[in-house]
Order: structure tokens, then C-alpha cells, then sequence
């Protein structure tokens, strides 16, 4: 809207109420506007909280899975951390120790022709 505009609508609601009504027109169009702002911030902080709570379940979920190793890992003696990773090394499965040697050997010998392939044992 224009300064114009204003003008024109400000002389409109002048003629229409006179000068006596008009600080009382004025006024509780001020609160009627107040009101609807509050209300319409009141409705965005609820929409916002809305929308930001499953992220927020998210992020404190993930802290608490990983916040819990570093403190850990901090509070430990570095005599405490090597015997740690020794026992994980331990602990440690190599590619060879997974695979059989052979792995027709665990089945019944019933099963398994070696001669069909041309192959010995």
C-alpha cells in the first residue's frame, strides 16, 4: 500500500466515525492486531517444536551411543588401552580362519564325486 492509500482510507474511516470515535477505533484495532500475532507465533513455536522433536529424539539417541566410548576412552590409563587392543586383536578373525581348507570335507563322502570332474583327492 501506498502513502496514498493510507491517506485515503485514514479520511474514509474519519468521515465514516468522526473524530471522537476514531483513538477508540484505533485502539482496539491495535489489540485485535496484537492478538492475531500472538496467536500466530504461539502457532509457529508449536508447528516448529513439532517438527524439531523427532529430530531432536534423533540427535540425543546418537549422543548417548556415542558419547559414552569417548568419555571412556578419556577417563582410561594408557596401560588400560593397550591391553585393550591386544585383547581385540585377539579377538580378530583373519580371511583364512573363516574359510575351510577344503570346504567339500565336511560333506558325507556320498555327496562329493571326485571322479564325475576328473579331479583325484
Amino acid at each position: 500500500m501506498g502513502l496514498s492509500e493510507i491517506l485515503l482510507i485514514l479520511v474514509v474511516v474519519l468521515i465514516l466515525f468522526g473524530p471522537e470515535d476514531l483513538p477508540v477505533i484505533a485502539r482496539s484495532l491495535g489489540k485485535l492486531v496484537f492478538e492475531i500475532r500472538k496467536a500466530t507465533n504461539e502457532l509457529t513455536k508449536e508447528f516448529q517444536s513439532t517438527i524439531e522433536t523427532p529430530a531432536n529424539v534423533i540427535n540425543k539417541a546418537f549422543e548417548q551411543t556415542t558419547s559414552p566410548r569417548v568419555v571412556e576412552k578419556d577417563t582410561e590409563s594408557p596401560s588400560a588401552e593397550s591391553e585393550d587392543l591386544k585383547s581385540e586383536e585377539e579377538e580378530l578373525l583373519t580371511y583364512e580362519d573363516e574359510i575351510p581348507k577344503n570346504p567339500l570335507a565336511e560333506l558325507p563322502s556320498d555327496m562329493v564325486s571326485y571322479e564325475e570332474k576328473g579331479a583325484s583327492r
